[in-house]
This record gives structure tokens, C-alpha cells and sequence, in this order.
């Protein structure tokens, strides 16, 4: 009966370690700092009328075949005095192997709780 079980185990390892793996990368963001919203929906400013623009590009391991490279591109305003819309663009290139855009859109909320604080809700939607 063990010889049984251990031919089993010894074929299916056999076939799992066969199976050629796939795997997802998400862009890096290390400046983030310089763009909140991109990983949190609901950063919101307090500058009414203020257009927020900007980009950040990330280039690793320079001079390195496959290096991998970030581009950002930012805006985002608030419509109204609760309401803040955002737009990112995010292009990430790591060698031959993956090449990806990222268009997302921001919609943040903000909840007066008292005169020095607030409470901001966010949602994020985009396509890749």
C-alpha cells in the first residue's frame, strides 16, 4: 500500500513541478508621496479651485537589460467643497515581458468631523 501512495506522490509532484508558473507584477510605487491618490482613492485636498498636475517617471537598475520602468501622470481637483475628481495614467515596462498602461479614474468624498478634522471616503475605477 506505501508503494502505491509513493508512486502517486512521486507522479503527481512530477506534474505540478511540469507545469510551466505565470504570475502578475503590479507597477512599484517608491514616490508615491508625490501622488497620494495613486494608492489611496481617497486623498483629498483642501485647496478649492486648485488644479493638481503631475508627473513621476522611475527607472531601476539603469543600463541593466529588462529594467524595470514606471511613468506617472497625475491630475486631480475638487469640484466642490466635498467632492474631489482625480485621473491617473500609469505606463510599466519591465523588459520584453510585460508592458502595461494603466488608466484609473478617483472620486473622493470628504466628511467635515469638526473644525481641525475630516473623514474622506474614495473609490477608484479604471481599466488595464
Amino acid at each position: 500500500m506505501k508503494n502505491t501512495i509513493t508512486k502517486y506522490l512521486i507522479f503527481i509532484g512530477i506534474i505540478l513541478f511540469s507545469i510551466k508558473g505565470m504570475s502578475q507584477q503590479d507597477p512599484v510605487f517608491t514616490q508615491y508621496m508625490y501622488n497620494m491618490s495613486v494608492v489611496n482613492p481617497a486623498y483629498a485636498t483642501d485647496d478649492p479651485g486648485m488644479l493638481n498636475l503631475g508627473g513621476i517617471y522611475r527607472a531601476q537598475w539603469v543600463n541593466v537589460d529588462g529594467a524595470p520602468r514606471t511613468a506617472n501622470f497625475f491630475a486631480h481637483t475638487p469640484i466642490s467643497e466635498r467632492i474631489e475628481l482625480g485621473l491617473t495614467v500609469v505606463n510599466d515596462e519591465v523588459g520584453d515581458w510585460i508592458k502595461e498602461n494603466n488608466i484609473t479614474a478617483d472620486f473622493a468624498y470628504v466628511l467635515p468631523l469638526s473644525q481641525n478634522s475630516k473623514l474622506s471616503l474614495g473609490a477608484k475605477a479604471g481599466v488595464t
